[in-house]
């Protein structure tokens, strides 16, 4: 018996290997199913459950369920031409409708009348009505006097076609056949009937409305001649030299004059005049008398001889503080970009500002500046 189980049992050494090695593959294959789900990954598990819930929003979007409600938006009276994206976003506008706005005004575009906003493909009629009564754009015929101004300035003049002629007998005719402009002849003329008189060439320029590249062009034609005194007036009709008769001061006002008006002041020359208009636009208009001294290097011994012949009117151009963006902030001369930036952060974190109070509660406004501000803020 012993024989028969060694001869049908018996292995060798291979065989033995062999068998065992197929032994423990057979109770890993076993034991596999059972061991697995304890090392699979947790992350599996959230990842099925975020797709659960993917799934079931678009099926909601698709079935056309409501959204969860937002904040409702406040509405408040706005430019869409000069409205920042941060404000767009405090109405309550989609982001992408904000973003279009921004993009339209970039390429040239510009709303004039509130129907104009329909054009934006992106917004939506709802939008459009609850907005409308709240746009606010600018007339188109309150432009300032001084703009209407440099647009009549700007146009070409005549070509000039001069030829020889005295400055001190030349008729109306004459001076217009020269190519100067009529108003420019007027100023000539009422200068000598003043009795004013050209002395040399160079007096020329002392005429009102005279620029350089006029009087460049006429000044190799200019002939002087000596005066008459054969038969001299008597004392009471000769009219005294224009340059010796004293002109009596004039008062002008600060929000309207302009530069030829300024250069009348004694002490005002051209290059403080500029600076005191230049100085004027950014401000948007002057608030009271003493900020024409903040004008950049004018003396404050030239402003207090002046002061007494200034006079102030109420033209003022003002910032909507809650339209207004960064670059419109930091153009005012009372602003600078830190300042600009933290106005424009903080109306886009607690919304639009409701009064200087509202304003002195930012840390990056010293109370001196709201002050200054105060006349040019509107909202």
């Amino acid at each position: 018996m012993k024989s028969f189980f060694q001869e049908y049992f018996y292995y060798t050494r291979a065989e033995r290997n062999g068998a065992f090695v197929l032994a423990l593959l057979c109770l890993l294959l076993f034991l596999f199913p059972r061991v697995y789900p304890h090392f699979k990954d947790s992350r599996d598990s959230e990842y099925g459950q975020y797709q659960e819930e993917a799934q079931a929003f678009f099926a909601e979007l698709e079935a056309g369920g409501p959204a969860s409600p937002g904040p409702v938006a406040e509405a408040f009276f706005f430019d869409p031409n000069t409205i920042s994206r941060d404000s767009l976003l405090l109405l309550g506008l989609p982001a992408r409708t904000a973003n279009t706005i921004v993009k339209y005004r970039k390429k040239g575009g510009r709303f004039r009348r509130p129907e104009d906003l329909r054009k934006l493909y992106t917004l939506s009629e709802e939008d459009y009505e609850r907005l409308a009564p709240y746009v606010r754009l600018p007339a188109p015929a309150s432009a300032p006097a001084r703009q209407v101004k440099l647009e009549r300035e700007t146009s070409f003049p005549p070509p000039l076609q001069p030829f020889p002629f005295d400055p001190n007998t030349a008729t109306r005719e004459e001076l217009l056949r020269l190519g100067l402009p009529d108003r420019l002849a007027g100023n000539i003329l009422k200068y000598r009937e003043k009795g004013g008189r050209f002395r040399n060439p160079e007096s020329l320029k002392k005429i009102y409305g005279m620029d350089e590249d006029t009087y460049l062009a006429l000044a190799p034609f200019i002939e002087i001649g000596e005066p008459d005194t054969a038969a001299p007036k008597p004392e009471e009709e000769r009219p005294q030299a224009y340059e010796q008769v004293p002109a009596a001061p004039v008062a002008i006002d600060i929000n309207q004059a302009g530069e030829q008006e300024w250069q009348q002041l004694q002490g005002i020359g051209p290059g403080y005049a500029g600076r005191i208009l230049r100085f004027r636009d950014k401000l948007g208009g002057f608030a009271y008398i003493d900020q024409v001294a903040e004008t950049y290097g004018l003396p404050d011994s030239t402003f207090r001889k002046i002061r007494p012949l200034l006079r102030l009117s109420p033209v003022l151009r003002k910032i909507n503080i809650n339209a207004a963006d960064a670059e419109t902030l930091k153009a005012h001369p009372y602003l600078d970009w830190r300042k600009a930036n933290a106005i424009v952060n903080y109306r886009a974190q607690h919304g639009p500002f409701r009064s200087m109070e509202d304003l002195k509660k930012l840390k990056a406004l010293p109370p001196e500046v709201v002050e200054r501000l105060a006349p040019y803020v509107g909202f």
